[in-house]
């Protein structure tokens, strides 16, 4: 610890040498998907160091030559926030973090004044990207160029890759500017904070920091260095920030919470993992929340600390989670880093500080009992983030005003800033000066004042100019009067510190508002002067909202009515034209403020309609928790009606029973969904099927998935396989998001009740068809159905109102026949004619299917992908089932180890396998991949999902015939004696169970008899969508001892 007192370590410095020491020790549990009930996968310090590195040299590439440029990004609250900011300070550039939150005004001036180049694209979410699209198509003046970075998971793809080389050290780019991040600002828009590596180093420096003796510090990330810590918030804040810069700092693993409102059901979830977090640094908001409900304060109790910041908590709360654990608040800002300070001696003093001896500082005395927080610069700059961001200041006052303790000696309580910034109870911060000027531009308004500091949202009060008010004047047509003007001013401020039509008020013509000498407004005085005024703004009992839309409550009481309003309500408070029943509010973009205006509509809604109950209450969790307009409209019909309501609905009578039954299983669970694509899968229940649909559960892109089958019982054949195969099957509980509908390919609507099949086309996004007889001794024509099954499914996405796309999975035997257009090239990803077709009924039909896959895209209506897919193999996980024992090879090994002989030669099949889980994870990267590009084609677009890299059979036939105790001999006298074998089976049927290659002698013989073998496929349209597809190696033999290993239950005595 000594070399960290008189040096400092890069961030990136640490994640490379902890990744080549202990490259397997955690760094971070991850959500799988944002969903309510998702699951978290491990993330070590070598899959973070690889990432960065993948990024890295994607930077590079896309900038060759260039340094100390400024990126931009703006994306999901994932890890490639860090992955992005590690491979900025490696490739000798800048990371801007911007705040999804900011208005368009506030992006320019964020870019314009960073001299931003470049702007980063990682969003999913519709909302987001809509912004996006607006900040690219409003400010063309700042010449930015926008990239689109890969998902989460292609980034994390496992692959080898290069170690991109950074050879800077610390002390030579101490002062140089690592990650740019925003405050809210003095001045209405957000203020830019460039952060140097010196910044950052005053983190890891914390750790040298003496304590007085006796004394603990406060800093929780120094208690608690190494135990599991819990992060929920936006990485872009500094909370984010100093999350992710602590923990590769400490070595400290961290649970990232899905990017959620945080409920405590959701909480309760995080608790209950396998490695639950021991501590976290919790916004105020989140602690109120919690511990309202007995499960919330059940799992707050499972936590051994607590830090909080950002906003005051309320005694109340504190004193419930202080009794809890050990709370204790803590200081920091962008631009000053931490203020350390000390672990008061006694619990109940979790609100006040006792700051660091060691850290410079004094209090200054302002007026009223208040002390404002001033650092003077010190000799050195080690602990001290404030003279790295203000490097030619030489005392700092922070504008943090305090009370003492009215006791103790050397604690001080927050009592809020000296300047115009409020801070809600959230710990969400704005300046609400430029809005009040404006509001003061009315000629009947004398004065304007906002408040908000510790509540949730934001109440304006006004002063009126008395004398040009009319003899006849109301508040209600005062309020009607400013109305338009307070739109405009809404406009000034974010998103977050907007002023809703029920938080407005009017000042007493006795009681004028508190000025300076210089007559501006003094806010603290004022506020105390209209406090019960305020109080009866924020009480949920007095407050009715005022109607947002001409719709004040549903004409009628029917769930059809209900729903149709609550539908308006929504798409206004959002601001869009229309939103579908089933979308999910969070996905659309709804913030905290809007949800709790929502929630007030629901309630006056609910007591207008049903007045014998004037105590209904709407909370902004029930509207987290139900999510969609669909929910939110039954919660409210029930509470007009009763609880049994919804049993006397037939809005859904068209249904078959079961189907209703499950639609409303799937109905009550959107609420927790990520919102997202809906997806039909056909043929969920086959080998490939069974992946493809783990994939697209393991994709956070993806919100419904519809898997049509024949079978009455997919649903458990399904649950069987996953179980086999050791997949996660949690979700095929009655809360899945998948739902399961026997189809008839070959039926008008594919066999669909009527409702069924329109629900279908209004919600699909994508098809992926997966279904087909593999059968390879039928002829084409047994294939009709399956033909028109295919025509059949290209009809519900053709003429749909949304963007669709339809995806065909066929197979390379429609690319298998010799031919003399082939000679020494490789087979091109296109559409090829009848001429290579191999000659076999099921090669013909999935041709004669990418024909008509073909002539559907050139009419331009729907965008068409065929994914030609080659020899799957077993999964390249132990521990994710086994290459199926029916197909070719496996069959073959099993049975060379009853004869005792295995062959040297695989005849006319080229090793250019596929394990089948990386084939499945290929096609969705393509699939999500495809909807995320803006290109279009009028073409039907090939993707070869095959091994780009051919493998020599000899060095695999070597580990076969070790394990199956064989001696290798010619394929020709192989088959021999496989036809002798067989022969022998007549007096003794079962033996077929250890010969089963005696079923496939045909297929043997003619790969026996081949001269040819199949040139390789391109993939350079695979690759280009899909990260797997990109880090496929060949089949080599630790590869092929995992397959055996795999098999050693079914073929017993495998010496493997």
């Amino acid at each position: 610890m000594g070399s960290l007192e008189t040096s400092g370590r890069l961030l990136t410095e640490v994640v490379d040498q902890q990744a080549q020491q202990q490259p397997e020790s955690l760094y971070c549990l991850h959500p799988i998907s944002h969903d309510a009930n998702c699951e978290w996968h491990p993330i070590s310090f070598k899959q973070l160091a690889d990432a960065v590195d993948r990024v890295a040299w994607w930077i590079d590439q896309k900038l060759p030559g260039k340094k100390q440029q400024v990126l931009a990004y703006i994306g999901t609250n994932d890890l490639r926030y860090l992955v992005f900011i590690l491979a900025c300070i490696k490739t000798g550039h800048a990371a801007l973090l911007l705040s999804t939150r900011n208005s368009l005004s506030g992006f320019r001036h964020l870019l314009s004044a960073t001299h931003c180049s470049v702007l980063v694209d990682g969003s999913e979410r519709r909302s987001l990207q809509d912004t996006l699209d607006q900040i690219e198509a409003k400010c063309p003046d700042l010449g930015i160029e926008r990239w689109r970075i890969e998902g989460m998971w292609d980034i994390f793809a496992p692959s080898t890759v290069t170690p991109y080389p950074h050879r800077e050290h610390f002390t030579d780019i101490e002062d140089r500017t690592a990650i740019i991040i925003h405050s809210s600002g003095t001045t209405g828009l957000p203020k830019p904070v460039f952060l140097t590596h010196g910044y950052l180093a005053t983190m890891d420096q914390m750790q040298t920091l003496p304590v007085p003796t006796g004394r603990e510090t406060a800093q929780m990330f120094l208690r608690y260095r190494g135990q599991m810590r819990m992060m929920y918030g936006p990485l872009f804040h500094f909370v984010g920030l100093v999350c992710m810069s602590e923990c590769i700092f400490f070595q400290t693993p961290f649970l990232l919470a899905p990017d959620r409102p945080m409920t405590p059901d959701l909480f309760v979830a995080i608790m209950a993992t396998n490695n639950p977090p021991r501590w976290g640094m919790f916004i105020p908001y989140m602690l109120e929340v919690l511990q309202k409900s007995d499960k919330g304060r059940q799992a707050l109790a499972r936590l051994s600390g607590l830090n909080y910041g950002g906003a005051p908590l309320s005694s109340a709360t504190g004193d419930v989670v202080s009794s809890l654990l050990r709370l204790q608040t803590l200081m920091g800002s962008s631009e000053t880093g931490y203020t350390p300070t000390l672990l008061c001696q006694d619990p109940a003093d979790w609100e006040y500080f006792e700051w660091n001896p060691a850290f410079e500082h004094r209090m200054e005395e302002i007026n009223d009992g208040l002390w404002e927080l001033v650092i003077p610069r010190p000799a050195s700059r080690r602990y001290h983030g404030i003279f790295h961001t203000h490097p030619h200041l030489t005392v700092y006052h922070t504008g943090d005003l305090f009370e003492p303790h009215p006791v103790k000696p050397n604690l001080w309580r927050s009592k809020g800033r000296k300047d115009d910034v409020i801070v809600l109870s959230n710990g969400e911060k704005f300046n609400p000066i430029d809005a009040e000027r404006l509001l003061e531009t009315h000629p009947r308004v004398h004065r304007a004042a906002i408040f908000g500091q510790d509540r949730f949202q934001a109440a304006l009060l006004v002063e009126p100019e008395w004398n040009e008010l009319p003899p006849t004047w109301t508040l209600e047509w005062l309020q009607k009067d400013v109305a338009p003007l307070v739109d405009q001013a809404n406009a000034l401020l974010p998103a977050h510190g907007q002023i809703h039509p029920t938080h407005i008020a009017f000042a007493s013509r006795n009681r004028p508002f508190a000025l300076t000498p210089k007559g501006s407004v003094r806010r603290r005085e004022t506020s105390q002067l209209y406090q019960p005024v305020l109080d009866r703004l924020y009480a949920p009992e007095a407050n009715t909202t005022k109607p947002i839309t001409q719709l004040e409550k549903p004409r009628e009481s029917s769930a059809g009515e209900i729903q149709q309003w609550v539908q308006v309500v929504v798409a206004q408070i959002l601001g869009q034209s229309i939103v579908s029943p089933d979308d999910d509010i969070v996905t659309l973009g709804m913030d905290s403020l809007q949800v709790a205006r929502l929630a007030q509509v629901l309630q006056d809604a609910a007591r207008s309609m049903h007045p014998s109950q004037p105590h209904v209450l709407w909370s902004s969790a029930e509207v987290y928790e139900k999510a969609t307009v669909r929910h939110l409209a039954d919660a409210l019909f029930q509470q007009i009606h009763g609880p049994d309501a919804n049993d006397r609905d037939t809005s859904n009578s068209g249904w078959p029973r079961e189907h209703r039954l499950t639609h409303a299983i799937w109905q009550q669970t959107q609420g927790l969904g990520y919102g997202g694509l809906t997806v039909v899968l056909t043929g969920s229940t086959g080998e490939l099927g069974s992946y493809l649909l783990h994939e697209l559960l393991r994709d956070p892109t993806v919100g419904q998935i519809y898997c049509l089958n024949r079978s009455q019982d997919a649903k458990a054949r399904q649950l069987a396989h996953f179980k086999e195969k050791r997949l996660a099957d949690g979700w095929l509980t009655d809360t899945s998001r998948v739902q399961f509908w026997q189809i008839q390919l070959d039926k008008e609507n594919l066999g669909l009740a009527p409702a069924e099949y329109s629900l279908l086309r209004e919600r699909v996004n994508v098809v992926l068809h997966n279904a087909w007889s593999v059968n390879f001794n039928q002829p084409l024509a047994s294939f009709g159905p399956h033909l028109e099954g295919l025509r059949r499914l290209l009809q519900v996405v053709e003429g749909t109102s949304r963007p669709t796309e339809f995806h065909f999975v066929s197979s390379v035997a429609t690319v298998s026949n010799r031919s003399d257009t082939f000679q020494s090239k490789t087979i091109a990803e296109t559409l090829h004619d009848s001429s290579i077709v191999f000659h076999q009924g099921y090669a013909e039909s999935k041709f004669v299917a990418e024909a008509l896959c073909g002539i559907v895209a050139q009419r331009g209506q729907t965008r068409i992908a065929i994914h030609r897919v080659g020899q799957l193999g077993g999964p390249s996980n132990l521990h994710a089932g086994m290459w199926t024992p029916r197909d070719w090879f496996p069959v073959l090994v099993r049975s060379s180890q009853t004869m005792g002989e295995v062959p040297d030669s695989l005849g006319l099949m080229p090793v250019d396998w596929v394990p089948i889980n990386t084939a499945a994870e290929g096609i969705v990267q393509i699939m999500r991949g495809r909807r995320e590009s803006s290109a279009t084609s009028s073409k039907a677009e090939v993707y070869h999902i095959m091994n780009p890299h051919t493998s020599p059979w000899a060095p695999l036939a070597q580990v076969v015939s070790q394990a199956c105790e064989a001696k290798i001999i010619p394929l020709v006298e192989w088959v021999r004696s496989l036809r002798r074998h067989a022969s022998e089976l007549n007096t003794n049927p079962d033996s077929l169970r250890d010969l089963p290659a005696a079923k496939l002698l045909g297929l043997y013989e003619m790969m026996a008899e081949a001269s040819w073998v199949r040139p390789p496929a391109e993939t350079t349209n695979a690759q280009k969508y899909s990260a797997a597809m990109r880090a496929l190696g060949p089949v080599d033999v630790p590869m092929m001892e995992l397959w055996l290993r795999q098999w050693k239950d079914w073929i017993p005595g495998l010496k493997i």
